[in-house]
């Protein structure tokens, strides 16, 4: 027998809303204010039921601004390496979502402070690089577009997080330095639980975390006969002037190969992957194609 289609009657049968309050929520529209934790429901249940819009909604979601917003989410002690990390992840960004059509507009926050100036533009969907699983709730009730977060990791199953699988990246620089405990240099970083993954693989004496205030000199000075991990290419960068760069594997997010000493170590899980990957997720969300599978947690390998 062949499966009925799900509608939006179905889903608002469901979950006992009216027809209407479903349509704004599949719609990403900004009418009506309908509270977050509805849209959450509407939108677990929609994927849930295997619901696949028809293409009059899907119209009718496209008719918006063609505008997608682009926020970098800083640590305050975030240092100047951080932030061109995420300048240039953002600029990935941008180039590829003008590859599909769209304009941008880039915003920068401290730890949300001002996480409010954000919504004053109709976007279409929105990126947001690193934020903490608390502050979750406190932006996506203020979007009601898709949404997709880029080198964050948190429970929420709804929402896309892009990351680096920095479990499997760190066993393959252990095994490349034979050396089964090495140290760490890393910068600040807000998402904690990116930040408990990584550390949980090495001793706390181990760890150094760079930023706009630290001695990484000092930390070197004292490791000067360990081998070690170092996370961004600009850190590397630091940490080269240092150390024989023969005891380093730098997890790089770029294919630049002039920030580095030719012989330096890497392992690439570049931002243009990224980008790629999280653009191409935005234009399905944007299409209401969802993933019926529900796997929104997507670790990127590094590249060949």
């Amino acid at each position: 027998m062949k499966k009925m289609k799900v509608t939006m009657k179905d889903i608002a049968k469901e979950l006992n809303l009216s027809l209407a309050t479903v349509s704004y929520v599949l719609n990403h529209s900004e009418k009506e204010k309908i509270s977050h934790d509805t849209r959450i429901k509407v939108l677990e249940t929609a994927k849930r039921l295997g619901y696949v819009p028809n293409q009059t909604a899907k119209s009718l979601a496209n008719k918006r601004s063609n505008l997608m917003g682009i926020i970098i989410n800083l640590n305050k002690n975030a240092s100047s390496l951080m932030k061109y990390q995420c300048l240039d992840l953002a600029s990935e960004l941008q180039d590829q979502i003008y590859k599909e059509g769209y304009d941008t507009i880039l915003s920068v926050t401290h730890e949300l402070e001002d996480i409010e100036i954000k919504y004053k533009h109709s976007l279409e969907a929105a990126f947001i690089i690193d934020i903490n699983e608390k502050s979750l709730k406190k932006v996506t009730n203020k979007y009601y577009v898709p949404v997709v977060f880029l080198d964050c990791d948190f429970e929420e199953g709804l929402f896309y997080k892009i990351l680096p699988d920095y479990l499997f990246m760190i066993e393959k620089a252990k095994k490349m330095l034979e050396e089964e405990h090495p140290y760490l240099i890393m910068d600040t970083i807000i998402n904690e639980r990116i930040k408990e993954q990584i550390m949980d693989n090495f001793s706390r004496d181990d760890i150094y975390i760079h930023s706009s205030n630290g001695n990484i000199k000092e930390f070197l000075f004292q490791k000067k006969a360990r081998k070690g991990i170092v996370i961004g290419d600009l850190l590397g960068m630091l940490v080269e002037r240092y150390v024989d760069n023969d005891n380093i594997v730098v997890l790089s997010s770029n294919y630049v190969t002039d920030q580095l000493l030719a012989d330096t170590k890497r392992i690439i899980v570049s931002n243009k992957k990224k980008a790629e990957t999280a653009t191409q997720i935005c234009k399905k969300l944007i299409n209401l194609d969802y993933d019926i599978s529900g796997h929104t947690r997507i670790l990127l390998q590094p590249d060949e």
